[in-house]
């Protein structure tokens, strides 16, 4: 489903050389854990932004707060409203990495993103609801994608935001899936 809509980074609130991290799974699958990983991940990555899918204006203005407790500004926190799915489709190609909640993996989420050629990190869980961005991961062969610890995690997507050689060859594989 192609949107009949060409969208710009700008649309979005993303500039052109920002490294856009992006999670768009529900607000409420957030953890504390993830949560600061992800902010010592923009620490690191300089000119990074954190994409976020707005479940409420709750759960919005929790996380800038928690975001700017954690040395980040809460500019660098973008939100994105919910869209019909083809333009949502076309608007999620914008990002760089994915980065997957711990307890409550992204499923449809995940399926989209990997669909837009945008790689995905998971930590693997023990339940299923936490197992299921792994299976689809290994499921393409990317199963270097898929972490087993919150450092493990973190490293791979330290790294993968700071090679850009490696994120292009993650997306080459996932286009030829």
């Amino acid at each position: 489903l192609e949107s009949k809509k060409s969208f710009q980074k700008s649309d979005f609130g993303l500039s052109e050389d920002t490294f856009v991290f992006a999670c768009f799974n529900a607000n409420n699958k957030i953890t504390l854990d993830e949560f600061e990983i992800w902010m010592r991940l923009m620490k690191k990555i300089e000119n990074s932004v954190l994409w976020l899918y707005k479940s409420n204006n709750y759960s919005l203005m929790n996380l800038k707060k928690e975001a700017k407790k954690q040395g980040i500004q809460s500019k660098r926190i973008i939100f994105a409203d919910s869209l019909p799915n083809e333009e949502h489709l076309s608007r999620i190609k914008f990002a760089d990495l994915f980065l997957d909640t711990f307890n409550y993996n992204a499923h449809t989420t995940a399926s989209d993103a990997l669909w837009a050629g945008i790689p995905i990190i998971t930590k693997q869980g023990k339940s299923f609801s936490a197992r299921v961005c792994s299976s689809l991961l290994t499921a393409l062969n990317l199963e270097e994608l898929v972490t087993q610890d919150n450092a493990e995690y973190e490293n791979l997507a330290y790294k993968i935001a700071s090679d850009k050689s490696y994120l292009m060859s993650i997306r080459e594989r996932l286009k030829e899936e």
